[in-house]
């Protein structure tokens, strides 16, 4: 097969599968925020994370991968426990945002890591970007605030809106850090991902235990509902393990700011699955910020294949 056209396959397959996260990331803010009727933000990180970890860990000793980690144990820490605490504290504070504001506005407001991505990856990685990727970021934003239909009073400033904007940040961070692992050695992408999911978990238990609530997590657990349950299991294995896993793929073979691009449009798929599923109407505005959204994120990908990888 000709290597332009099998990197050129490669870099669509991670594209898609950066798609796909924004379409499972879209529904799962409105789903954390159902769970947390019944759980804590630690109780809820706990189970999500622990569940999920668990399931990577059984996949992982099935394919025999801890081979490859305990021969580079080092090199897979250093880079695995870095991203994992990124990955905390941005589930922390997205999270705790879900308990103070709507989802929809989490949602949108996350999708600020649009415009840090691009700085953060031209000051830290010295990477040349196409051209008018400045542009298409910011048009893209504009797409975002057009199609959450938020008003001045939905923004007005609370501790929700601060933690949402600090999670925007640190998903800027997570991006390029995995960007700059990556593009520097070959990482078992599934052995990476294992550990940062270890990482939040472990977090997560520091934090029951500082709320005083360990005890309490059984009892917790065992009076929630089927719907709460299937919830949990959605975003344990959908919204965290796969994603994750698909979006620590796609980093190798994108630059950090196409990938933000594409992850940034999470509320795009969310309101669309309103339409199309549960019959909600969008506004003009709305369908005019998805056209946004849509277009810029077209355009920035053609760029970017027409641009070399650095």
């Amino acid at each position: 097969m000709d290597r332009g056209y099998a990197q050129t396959l490669t870099s669509v397959w991670a594209i898609l599968g950066l798609l796909v996260v924004s379409v499972v990331w879209g529904t799962s803010y409105g789903t954390s925020k159902q769970v947390l009727q019944s759980l804590t933000v630690p109780q809820l990180l706990f189970v999500r994370f622990a569940l999920s970890s668990g399931v990577l860990f059984i996949i992982l000793y099935k394919k025999r991968l801890f081979t490859e980690f305990t021969n580079n144990s080092v090199d897979y820490l250093k880079v695995g426990l870095l991203t994992g605490a990124i990955l905390s504290c941005i589930f922390i504070t997205e999270t705790w945002a879900v308990a103070y504001v709507k989802a929809g506005q989490v949602a949108v407001l996350i999708s600020l890591c649009i415009l840090f991505t691009p700085f953060l990856e031209k000051i830290w990685l010295s990477v040349s970007l196409p051209k008018g990727i400045w542009g298409y970021c910011f048009v893209g934003v504009i797409g975002v605030v057009l199609l959450s239909n938020v008003t001045e009073q939905d923004l007005s400033f609370n501790w929700g809106f601060a933690l949402v904007i600090v999670a925007a940040v640190l998903r800027g961070f997570m991006v390029v850090t995995c960007r700059k692992a990556f593009s520097e050695r070959h990482f078992n992408t599934e052995l990476i991902t294992f550990i940062q999911l270890s990482v939040v978990t472990l977090v997560s238990v520091l934090l029951i235990g500082q709320e005083g609530s360990a005890g309490q997590l059984p009892i917790a657990i065992m009076q929630l509902d089927w719907l709460t349950i299937s919830s949990l299991i959605y975003l344990a294995l959908g919204c965290t393990l796969m994603a994750f896993f698909l979006q620590n793929y796609a980093v190798k073979f994108l630059h950090a700011s196409q990938a933000s691009l594409l992850m940034g449009t999470e509320p795009l798929f969310g309101l669309l699955f309103a339409a199309i599923f549960l019959q909600e109407q969008l506004t003009n505005l709305q369908w005019l910020g998805s056209f946004l959204i849509i277009s810029t994120t077209v355009a920035a990908c053609y760029q970017f294949s027409k641009h070399k990888q650095p």
